[in-house]
């Protein structure tokens, strides 16, 4: 099977209740597209000292199935 991936970084938004994403919505709709999530890392945000000290976002990595002339 073959594949085709494709990659966002998402950078948290600062609300009243916390840090938030914004990602309901749009993640439902590559999910409807057969986008599989398969691996996320936090964007760690350094310091005026270039110490890590807090996650400010997210880079996701997704996947689906690549259509073969076959599958289609």
């Amino acid at each position: 099977m073959q594949w085709e991936y494709f990659d966002k970084m998402v950078i948290f938004s600062d609300e009243e209740g916390g840090m938030v994403s914004g990602l309901d919505a749009w993640i439902n709709g590559v999910g409807a597209e057969s986008w599989e999530l398969v691996s996320s890392a936090p964007l760690i945000a350094p310091n005026k000292d270039g110490v890590a000290y807090g996650t400010i976002g997210l880079h996701l990595i997704f996947k689906r199935p690549v259509a073969t002339p076959r599958d289609a």
